[in-house]
């Protein structure tokens, strides 16, 4: 369970415009259908690997599965230090221990085993659609920024700096909200890519059992000299066609 802080803060506010943290702690888990593309994975040597995919994750730890991943019968398993792909009958058909250290020297071009998307694939979106609930977790350092103005809109903004046990993109990431608390921009430095600026612009939202989530996500290069993205390539699209949250 996660507890808000005794001091308000701009988190509090962005917490409650998604649904609030009672309600995020009634579930225990989320199961989202997505559809999922962009230039990268085929970069990786796996084009269309998560076109139609199911994924299930805890809510208050890291760990998480995909279902119909590269073949219709493999679902894959995922926590912070291991990786693995299972057939339909549970069996283990291979396996990854300490994924992270598997990308060292890698850079945007570097193709993938099966195991290192599963692995990026599975933080990345574990991270996405726990945002910004994840945040309260214990051992993050959260700042707010200037704020930022791109197109018409000003936007708050949220420098987190997770603790090293996270998997995620990077130590360093930051939250952009709109006036009404939703994050509309998400700034990172995946390490897994050598450290390469991405920018996830988020759309779309729809609540589901009382949480918001965007469902239309794209995610940039990021110019980190003028801290704009570009329009294209999109690296990767995520496009959330269904979430339910359970207990």
């Amino acid at each position: 369970m996660i507890t808000l802080p005794q001091n308000p803060t701009l988190l509090d506010s962005v917490i409650a415009a998604y649904g609030g943290i009672d309600t995020w702690n009634k579930y225990q888990t989320l199961q989202a259908h997505v559809r999922i593309g962009g230039v990268t994975w085929g970069l990786k040597g796996h084009e269309n690997a998560l076109q139609d995919v199911v994924f299930t994750g805890a809510l208050h730890e890291q760990n998480s599965s995909w279902t119909h991943v590269f073949e219709p019968n493999t679902r894959s398993v995922f926590e912070p230090g291991r990786v693995a792909l299972l057939n339909e009958r549970g069996d283990v058909l291979e396996e990854l221990r300490n994924p992270r250290d598997s990308f060292k020297g890698h850079t945007l071009a570097t193709p993938w085993t099966k195991l290192q998307l599963v692995y990026f694939s599975s933080y990345a979106t574990w991270n996405y659609l726990t945002a910004p609930f994840h945040l309260l977790q214990p051992g993050f350092q959260l700042t707010e920024l200037d704020p930022w103005e791109e197109n018409g809109e000003t936007f708050r903004r949220l420098e987190a700096r997770y603790p090293d046990t996270f998997a995620t993109h990077s130590r360093r990431q930051v939250y952009y909200f709109d006036a009404q608390g939703l994050i509309r921009r998400h700034d990172y430095w995946p390490e897994v890519l050598g450290g390469s600026s991405a920018t996830q612009i988020i759309e779309d939202y729809q609540t589901f059992a009382g949480i918001k989530t965007g469902t239309k996500r794209r995610i940039y290069i990021l110019n980190d000299a003028d801290n704009h993205y570009q329009p294209e390539p999109v690296l990767v699209s995520i496009d959330v066609l269904d979430l339910r949250f359970h207990n």
